[in-house]
């Protein structure tokens, strides 16, 4: 592994270090702010965490958004700003609770 990759590589840990202590803990607030996250593929399990009520992704690479986030049936503030999104999926209109939803400073 080229030392370029390492940060990458260290958010990525980061990451999914913070997905496994809110399972431990019950945490309802992920934060997941300039992780190197690019998908949703990098943060596995995280739409079964059904408790999960704000979700905080922004500063990341993330073009596409998984359609699978609707299970976050619990989920009230989504904030995907910073990131390189460039269409949203029709599954964020049947989301229950969402009510705040923030995708700021992307390709939209």
């Amino acid at each position: 592994m080229s030392q370029s990759c390492l940060p990458v590589q260290a958010k990525m840990s980061k990451a999914k270090k913070v997905l496994d202590e809110a399972r431990e803990t019950q945490n309802r607030e992920l934060d997941l702010v300039d992780k190197g996250i690019s998908s949703f593929e990098e943060l596995p399990g995280l739409f079964n965490m059904s408790n999960i009520t704000r979700l905080t992704l922004s500063h990341n690479r993330i073009s596409i958004i998984n359609p699978g986030i609707a299970n976050l049936l619990n989920l009230e503030i989504l904030n995907l700003s910073n990131n390189q999104l460039r269409e949203l999926p029709v599954s964020l209109s049947s989301m229950p609770k969402l009510r705040i939803l923030n995708v700021s400073i992307n390709r939209l």
